[in-house]
């Protein structure tokens, strides 16, 4: 079966379809800001007038990765919001969980809430934590509710009411009756998008849901249109955070739950890859137009967290942006990609992002209206990237036209333009080593030890300095580096992730619950997989739980044994896994604590694709000529040669320094460096 998929990104949208025969064709066409779906569609239509002979539209599956939704929070461009929380909780959005992130600044701020003070009501209504209906929910409070979003014009609203996660008759019937008043209200229940403890990031989570619901919704709608006037009418696969593909209706359901999309089919992508080159663990790093995304894969799959955290107030300070209970895939992202703009700060130095100049107007290169300087323009001047193969000469740049924005950097900073775009290079390179150093380091790993899987648009032209400043000595660049999340989408698996917090303690388990919780979450993932065409006998379900100490505060998740084992091995197996992994978190077991389940948690998956690409030797020349590229360890500039990987015959050493040209990015070998092609078509780069 054919599959078609798209990523769309700050400022390039990329595309990968596999057809009918098993070929696999990239693409990438520029992002349209104001409305994503314009560049799917386009990028969409010219595959297929290419293509379309080897594709049965009748079974295309199109699978697609968005930033609809993280562009609508960082950017606050979603809808008008109401919140609905238990009489007296209103401002919970603002009291946040009276944590502090820097206990000594004064003027700790946080970002505003995206629901005002004004748009926050309370309902009448009191549920005990266990389950005893303290106050009965008034219904006449519920419509004079509706009623006052009525008038403000509000057609999303998220339902937060205490202990929902374990409860929730009453959520329930608040959206019953703000449906009656208001048929076409969106409606997001915690209960639903985040059946867990801790209120807070309950709410947090469920009002990011609903901030962004209605664009997703229409977002999904106009693309199945379009595909479907296209003569494509199955239902999209989209990718979630965790790295697993939802259908449609599941998507737009719960956004919340995609706004890591991109970059998790990235981690997913460099996983195999890895695999594929023989490495088990590797360290990801995926830098396009807007941000670079760093993730420690160890053992051949990406590490799941419980919660993330977006739209920090201050970058890289926990605690300073909106948590959200999601399963994602841990990584770091920061703001440096190649339309990441550089300036003089007022210390009078240099300064790299966050600002970006993303798809519109873009690098100053684009000749779209940019005229500040930014990460690609220096590489342009580097000569790290041509511009006649930019894109595989698909898309013109202008060098004159970098040139003339670096020259007003340089003349300010007073330095020549060759420094000045060597030092963007080079701190862009800083910021990124020290972000992976530090990712690392979490997590307990020497980054030394790994090798780098770079891809992105930007990332092979960086990974070689990148390496150098941590101790790496190999890199793998994919084949189809510049679009590898797109080829991620493909080798995912369709997946669900769901949880439910149900406190038990090990002394006091009940099976019984267990069982009932578990057929109910196993029921539930089982609906969402066979909804997106999983055949049943496919699906595997895997649980974890998440525990702690009686008493702490957080817990840590483990896998849960095998529920058909006898009890007594079944709470030995439960409590050495509790214990393995907490000794090697903290370095110590705590003695004579009761320990207790908070959280359980369900991954119900179907199988996973591979995307083989056997690398061919080509009888042509593989090398295009040469170009005067600047490294440091040199001294400046040395006439380089340029070869185009796709004709590089396999295992044939290419001593540096040399730049390797795919269509969609540019792989840069220094002096340090030899590189080759293996079997698979990665290029493999080794650093004395």
């Amino acid at each position: 079966m054919a599959k078609l998929a798209f990523d769309t990104g700050g400022t390039f949208t990329d595309f990968a379809l596999l057809d009918d025969k098993g070929e696999l064709h990239l693409h990438k066409v520029l992002s349209t800001p104001t409305n994503p779906a314009e560049a799917v569609v386009r990028g969409v239509s010219e595959l297929l007038a290419e293509f379309g002979d080897v594709v049965d539209l009748d079974e295309l599956q199109v699978l697609g990765a968005t930033t609809v939704v993280t562009n609508a929070v960082l950017e606050r461009k979603g809808v008008k919001t109401g919140f609905i929380s238990t009489a007296g909780f209103q401002d919970m959005l603002r009291i946040r969980n009276e944590g502090r992130y820097d206990l000594y600044d004064l003027n700790l701020k946080y970002p505003d809430p995206l629901v005002t003070r004004a748009n926050s009501f309370g309902a009448v209504e009191r549920m005990s934590a266990d389950g005893e209906v303290v106050t009965a929910l008034e219904e006449e409070t519920v419509r004079e509710i509706a009623g006052r979003l009525r008038e403000e014009g509000i057609k999303s609203v998220a339902v937060c009411l205490l202990h929902a996660y374990k409860y929730p008759d009453h959520e329930q019937r608040i959206a019953a009756l703000l449906r009656e008043e208001d048929p076409d209200i969106f409606v997001s229940l915690s209960s639903e998008v985040c059946p867990e403890v801790r209120e807070f990031d309950r709410a947090s989570t469920t009002v990011v849901n609903a901030y962004t619901r209605p664009q997703m919704s229409g977002h999904v709608a106009h693309l199945e249109r379009e595909f479907a006037a296209k003569g494509i009418n199955r239902q999209v696969l989209w990718m979630t955070s965790s790295g697993g593909l939802v259908p449609s209706s599941r998507a737009a359901e719960l956004p919340v739950r995609l706004i890591e999309s991109g970059p998790a089919a990235g981690a997913v992508a460099a996983a195999e890859f890895g695999r594929i080159a023989g490495e088990g663990s590797v360290l990801s790093f995926d830098m396009g137009g807007t941000t670079a995304k760093l993730c420690l894969i160890p053992n051949g799959e990406p590490t799941v967290g419980t919660d993330l955290e977006v739209a920090h107030y201050h970058r890289f300070r926990k605690g300073s942006g909106f948590p959200l209970k999601i399963q994602s895939i841990r990584m770091i992202e920061i703001g440096a990609g190649g339309g990441s703009i550089a300036a003089k700060n007022p210390l009078g130095l240099l300064d790299v992002g966050p600002r970006s100049a993303g798809a519109m107007p873009g690098p100053a290169a684009y000749q779209r209206g940019g005229t500040e300087p930014t990460v690609t323009d220096a590489d342009i001047l580097l000569g790290y990237m041509g511009t006649e193969s930019f894109v595989g000469g698909s898309f013109k740049v202008s060098k004159d036209a970098a040139l003339a924005a670096m020259t007003k950097l340089s003349a300010s900073l007073d330095v020549s333009v060759p420094r000045c775009a060597f030092g963007i290079h080079d701190l862009v390179n800083e910021s990124m080593s020290k972000a992976a150093a530090v990712h690392a380091t979490d997590l307990g790993v020497d980054p030394r030890s790994l090798p780098m899987v770079a891809f992105g648009g930007a990332g092979p032209v960086h990974a070689y300095g990148i390496a150098r400043k941590l101790g790496i000595k190999r890199i793998i660049c994919p084949t189809g580096a510049g679009v590898t999340s797109a080829i991620g989408l493909l080798i995912a698996p369709v997946a669900v992730d769901l949880s439910a917090s149900f406190p038990m303690q090990v002394d006091n388990w009940d099976f019984a619950a267990m069982d009932r919780l578990l057929g109910d979450l196993s029921a539930q993932g089982a609906e969402v997989v066979r909804a997106a065409g999983v055949a049943p006998k496919t699906i595997t379900n895997s649980y974890t739980v998440d525990m702690r100490h009686v008493g702490q505060g957080h817990e840590i998740t483990v896998a849960l044994p095998d529920r058909s084992l006898p009890p007594k091995q079944f709470h030995e197996e439960l409590l050495a896994n509790f214990y393995k992994l907490y000794r090697e978190l903290f370095g110590r077991t705590v003695a004579g604590s009761s320990v207790e389940v908070i959280t359980w948690r369900l991954r119900s998956s179907g199988e996973k694709d591979q995307v083989t690409r056997p690398h061919t030797r080509h009888a042509a020349e593989a090398r295009k000529g040469t170009r005067q590229v600047y490294f440091s360890e040199a001294g400046g500039f040395a006439d380089t040669p340029v070869y185009d990987h796709y004709k590089l015959p396999v295992d044939e050493k290419i001593l540096g320094p040399a730049i390797v040209e795919q269509r969609e990015s540019t792989a840069v070998v220094g002096p340090s460096g030899t590189a080759h092609v293996d079997i698979n078509g990665n290029l493999v780069i080794n650093i004395a």
